[in-house]
């Protein structure tokens, strides 16, 4: 059986897994280990099984629970080389680590994986393409924009968690600072509603067959807003898809690949 679930997914924290044959992939690692390994447990797993951690960039709210968590696990650490300069000095020693430069290809066991640069502010920030054919998923979060070339990178994949981020007018009307403002709706911030929209609407004119709506900002998007953005334009279309939510701090629905 395959299947990919989301363990959270926000600001306070991202983490995915994807669950193959023998693998089982942690992408991202943000919340803490003991969070980490009760969601794994309400799926029947543990920190223990894991045989990969794949990491997307270096921001705390997808590394922060690395430095307990590669202590109670084998699994192979997998990032960029900016990446694990960005975190080599909080990690144990001794870690087994898989580094490459994002566009490689990798192998994680039977598990084929693309990795894809991205523009967001974070040295050798990525996403992964997992696995091939009906069972493939690409984890599309913290992006800044979508080139031509990562586009092509996920297209035709049954799955995509893509970012929805915020509403472009509750972002301006809401109490961050200017420059944090400016920050996020630039190329190496976030991802909007409308443009992941249109985002979608390509995809699912590619292949792609579910959507999964991830790293909502809690201050400025609501889980409507995301969701009417998405379908909306899907409908406009006349594209459909099933499009859901990947939940902030719980569980998402497990996805049978």
């Amino acid at each position: 059986m395959t299947y990919f679930c989301t363990l959270a997914s926000g600001s306070e924290g991202n983490c995915y897994v994807y669950v193959s044959g023998r693998q089982r992939i942690l992408v991202d690692a943000g919340k803490n280990t003991r969070y980490i390994n009760q969601r794994l447990g309400e799926l029947a797993l543990s920190v223990g099984d894991l045989t990969h951690i794949l990491i997307t960039h270096s921001h705390s709210d997808h590394v922060s629970a690395l430095p307990v968590l590669l202590k109670h696990t084998r699994a192979t650490l997998v990032c960029s080389h900016g990446t694990f300069t960005a975190i080599a000095s909080r990690l144990p020693c001794g870690v087994p680590v898989t580094l490459f430069q994002p566009g490689e290809e990798l192998a994680l066991g039977e598990i084929p994986a693309k990795t894809f640069s991205t523009s967001h502010d974070a040295p050798g920030s990525c996403g992964y393409v997992l696995g091939r054919g009906a069972e493939q998923v690409a984890v599309c979060t913290d992006l800044g924009t979508m080139s031509g070339d990562l586009f092509e990178t996920i297209r035709g994949s049954g799955t995509v968690l893509l970012e929805c981020n915020h509403d472009v007018q509750r972002l301006w009307n809401g109490p961050y600072p200017y420059p944090l403002k400016q920050r996020i709706l630039s190329d190496r911030g976030h991802l909007s509603n409308a443009f992941s929209a249109k985002v979608a609407v390509r995809l699912c004119q590619t292949g792609t067959r579910r959507l999964l709506l991830a790293h909502l900002s809690a201050e400025n998007n609501t889980p409507q807003l995301a969701l009417s953005a998405v379908r909306g334009a899907l409908e406009q279309a006349g594209l459909e898809a099933h499009v859901a939510l990947a939940p902030r701090s719980a569980l998402g629905e497990p996805i049978l690949l």
